[in-house]
């Protein structure tokens, strides 16, 4: 049996069309271009910005640097750096990358609008740099001498600077300063011994960021008893290297407290000395 091949040509030479040909014209001439074109369109329009934030260690506790880089093939129309609301200057670097210093604690944002009028957010929350002053644990007196406790968990304590001015406002050294880091935490405690003027002594330490903690302690009788009071002082942030003009005459008693007082969470106490 023989099988015949219809072609697609007529027996007088003219050419029929292949039905399937139209639909791959439509599909390579019509709809490919109008999908590819409408897909780039979507995509320009809404293209946004790819910001990465980057905060470095502190070296000093007082100063820190991030890093921004920029991903886009758009070019930005604005670029901001703001920390709490302030507004920070920023250094360019090579390609699309920023350095921005960072001087305090608290959120960094960055925020990149590009060219199409998309913008990206970005947000790093700033608590390496050290803003607190160190902490009185505790404090004693015996037999004339007044022994302190004090830690710092960032930058720690100073001890050169360390020091105390008695109720005639003469500076007193401390007798002694000693390291203890057998803590918990690891926060690091430093033991302080100075002769105690029974007429008032403010005793100041600082940390190495110079955040600087102060204490007042004054001593009365109760009877045959000698009770330490401890007035808590206003710590202040910064450099401080001249101490202020004191006087032991002006603090006031609190009340009694036991043989040995926690100064970090209550702002007086009183130890009964027998």
């Amino acid at each position: 049996m023989e099988y015949r091949h219809k072609s697609s040509y007529r027996s007088s030479g003219k050419y029929y069309q292949n039905p399937s040909g139209g639909l791959q014209s439509l599909f390579l001439f019509y709809i490919l271009p109008f999908v590819i074109f409408n897909g780039l369109l979507f995509y320009c329009i809404t293209s946004t910005p790819k910001v990465t934030l980057e905060l470095h260690d502190t070296n000093d506790y007082l100063t820190a640097e991030a890093a921004m880089t920029i991903d886009s093939w758009f070019p930005t129309k604005s670029i901001s750096v703001n920390m709490d609301g302030e507004e920070l200057e920023m250094t360019k670097g090579k390609r699309r990358t920023y350095t921005i210093p960072v001087t305090r604690n608290g959120v960094l944002e960055a925020k990149v609008v590009n060219l199409n009028g998309m913008s990206s957010t970005v947000f790093r929350h700033v608590n390496i740099l050290d803003d607190n002053p160190p902490a009185f644990e505790n404090a004693t007196l015996e037999d004339g001498t007044l022994t302190l406790r004090a830690s710092d968990s960032q930058s720690l304590i100073n001890p050169d600077s360390i020091y105390a001015t008695d109720s005639t406002g003469q500076i007193c050294s401390p007798l002694s300063v000693e390291r203890i880091e057998n803590t918990a935490d690891n926060t690091i405690i430093y033991e302080i011994l100075f002769e105690m003027d029974l007429h008032g002594l403010h005793v100041y330490i600082q940390d190495k960021a110079g955040n600087e903690a102060r204490r007042t302690f004054l001593t009365h009788k109760e009877g045959n008893l000698d009770v330490l009071e401890v007035n808590e002082e206003e710590n202040t942030s910064g450099n401080e290297t001249k101490p202020p003009e004191t006087s032991g005459a002006e603090e006031t008693p609190v009340s009694s407290a036991a043989a040995e007082s926690s100064l970090e969470n209550e702002n007086s106490a009183n130890i009964v000395i027998p």
